[in-house]
């Protein structure tokens, strides 16, 4: 492979850029990961390009070069008052020879934030499942919504008490976690931090997920409160069975859209008094943020605990070479024709 594509949304529309400059490709736009009008001739590009796009609908970039194929979307998407909903395609294989398909397998916040137009953005997205992650109290304080020809799947990623929910969830004023002492905070986020080791091995809910991959109960989200933690776990998974290297797999991580870092600034001015140590800090960032220490120490312990990354998933999800490869076959693009 020799040569990456990518597509960004700006205020003028959307660029279309080549990472090697100078050389021609050639490209059909259309509305679909999957085909475009074959009679159309593609168009010759070199170098970036503001694509000629009023479709109401994102494009998809069906790029030819020399010999080889790839298709290109955007992975950030705009839904309601959602802020982290993105396409997990795009990531090219660590054998650099495929890239993960666009529009099957979707990661995000919870569905509830993007309000009256949830339904609209489901059909957008084509979505067969819908897969939750979120434990009971935030999964009957904000419920997915029942959509026709969408399978909902309750699916707490993380064992709670019965009798003590998590304090933030049902906490009326958010401001209350913050005004703890600095100890608290710091078994808190100690706690959680330690959650990333337990949670990435034999998990039922993450056992589901690939259950739901390969039936091809796509397309496809899977989310959580935020869509950093649990669902950054589950997408971690999904790559790292797609054959994507660790690195990309911590970019996809620590990736913020300009609308999540909206957010975590707006919430970090509303609490800003109760942030004046290093440990608030560290807090909030493991509440708002991501923390790479926490991702970092999952991959870590699956390559000190496995001979390999395929032995971790035979051996905590049941995924055999067959299944692997089916996968594979399934939410891959080759870059080769």
């Amino acid at each position: 492979m020799n040569r990456l594509f990518f597509l960004h949304k700006t205020e003028r529309g959307f660029l279309l850029s080549a990472s090697d400059k100078g050389k021609p490709y050639f490209v059909n736009v259309s509305d679909s990961p999957d085909s475009f009008d074959s009679a159309l001739p593609p168009v010759k590009f070199i170098d970036n390009v503001l694509l000629d796009w009023n479709s109401d609908k994102r494009p998809f970039c069906h790029i030819f070069w020399d010999d080889n194929y790839t298709v290109v979307s955007v992975q950030e998407l705009n839904a309601g008052a959602s802020y982290n909903l993105r396409d997990l395609g795009g990531y090219l294989t660590a054998s650099k020879d495929a890239v993960v398909k666009f529009g099957l397998l979707y990661r995000g916040d919870q569905p509830f934030s993007m309000g009256s137009d949830v339904s609209k953005i489901y059909n957008e997205l084509g979505l067969k499942t819908v897969l939750d992650f979120r434990g009971g109290p935030e999964h009957k304080l904000w419920p997915d919504p029942e959509i026709d020809g969408v399978t909902n799947y309750w699916l707490p990623v993380i064992e709670e008490n019965p009798t003590k929910p998590p304090e933030h969830v049902v906490v009326k004023d958010l401001s209350d976690i913050f005004k703890h002492d600095d100890q608290w905070k710091h078994e808190e986020t100690v706690r959680f931090s330690e959650s990333y080791l337990v949670m990435p091995f034999d998990n039922p809910a993450y056992k589901k997920m690939f259950s739901c991959l390969l039936n091809n109960d796509v397309p496809l989200l899977f989310h959580c409160l935020a869509g950093k933690d649990r669902t950054g776990i589950g997408a971690m998974l999904i790559l790292l069975a797609l054959g994507v290297s660790d690195e990309t797999i911590m970019e996809d991580y620590k990736h913020r859209s300009a609308d999540y870092q909206a957010y975590i600034d707006f919430r970090e001015n509303e609490l800003s008094e109760h942030l004046l140590t290093d440990i608030s800090k560290k807090h909030f960032s493991f509440f708002f943020g991501v923390l790479e220490e926490n991702l970092a120490g999952s991959l870590k312990k699956i390559h000190e605990d496995y001979a390999s990354v395929d032995e971790f998933l035979l051996e905590s999800y049941g995924l055999d070479k067959n299944d692997l490869d089916k996968l594979r076959s399934m939410y891959l693009l080759p870059i080769k024709s």
